[in-house]
């Protein structure tokens, strides 16, 4: 399993907002609820412009990982976007492979060390820390 997490926090609320929608036709989304819930429930499966409208910047749960071999995932790109107007859930946007140098050039994708086993929480902790202390 390889996961490599790009930090997306330079990115603008309508930076964001045009990669989900630049992108949403090459991938898919799905939702998921941050806390674990009883099997079979599942999140509203809101319209892209919910989605789009619901998009911000500032959100903790933003982030961007390439994955690799993970268990229950396709090898690709994953956005997660936290929603400001759903609190509970969040998006992800899933992308392939091929798009990875276009994403990196385009949005300026600055690409974490490569970690094994690295949780998404581990993540967004030490990226909160880091922005913390500028």
């Amino acid at each position: 399993m390889t996961e490599r997490f790009y930090f997306i926090n330079h990115l603008t609320t309508d930076q964001l907002r045009e990669l989900y929608t630049t992108y949403i036709s090459c991938g898919r989304k799905d939702f998921e609820f941050y806390k674990l819930m009883p099997e079979g429930i599942k999140p509203s499966n809101i319209s892209d412009a919910e989605v789009i409208m619901s998009i911000d910047a500032t959100h903790e749960h933003n982030y961007c990982v390439l994955m690799i071999d993970c268990e229950n995932e396709h090898d690709g790109i994953m956005f997660g976007f936290g929603l400001s107007y759903h609190p509970d859930f969040a998006a992800y946007l899933h992308l392939p492979l091929s798009l990875l140098d276009e994403l990196v050039f385009k949005y300026g994708l600055i690409a974490k060390e490569e970690a094994k086993d690295y949780t998404v929480n581990e993540f967004l902790i030490e990226d909160h820390l880091k922005n913390s202390q500028n």
